[in-house]
C-alpha cells in the first residue's frame, strides 16, 4: 500500500458514503461499506446500533429530497497497515453530524467497517 494512494482512496470512499447517504443511493452506500458494517450512535432519544442493511433502509426511507451536492469535511485520516480511521463532519437532512469511520483494506479496496456518529445540537 502507498500512503498517498491510500489517503486518496479513503477520501474517495468517504465521499461515496456521504454522497450516497445524502442522495439516498443504496448502491453507493453498499459499495462504500463492508457487508458486516455497523453504524452506532445516539439519535432521536435512543441508541441506534444498525447493520449495513438497516442503516441503508433508514437512510433511503428518511430522504425525501436527495441532496446531490452535500456539505462534508474530512478532518483527519489515519492509516496503520490495512486499517484506517477517517473523521468526518457532514450535514444530512439539515442535521450536523460528526462521524468516525473505521475502514479496512480488504479484497483490494478500502471499505467502511464501522461508523460511530454524534449529532451536534440539542437532539444529539
Amino acid at each position: 500500500m502507498d500512503g498517498n494512494r491510500d489517503f486518496a482512496a479513503i477520501a474517495a470512499v468517504v465521499e461515496q458514503y456521504v454522497r450516497g447517504m445524502c442522495a439516498a443511493d443504496a448502491d453507493d452506500l453498499r459499495a462504500a461499506m463492508h457487508p458486516k458494517m455497523s453504524c452506532i450512535g445516539h439519535f432521536d432519544g435512543g441508541l441506534e446500533w444498525n447493520d449495513r442493511d438497516a442503516f441503508i433502509a433508514g437512510v433511503t426511507g428518511a430522504v425525501k429530497t436527495p441532496d446531490t451536492d452535500p456539505w462534508f469535511s474530512i478532518g483527519r485520516i489515519s492509516v496503520t497497515g490495512d486499517m484506517a480511521i477517517a473523521e468526518v463532519e457532514d450535514i444530512w437532512l439539515g442535521m450536523h453530524f460528526d462521524d468516525v469511520l473505521t475502514l479496512l483494506y480488504h479484497d483490494g479496496r478500502w471499505q467502511i467497517v464501522s461508523k460511530v456518529f454524534c449529532l451536534r445540537g440539542p437532539n444529539g
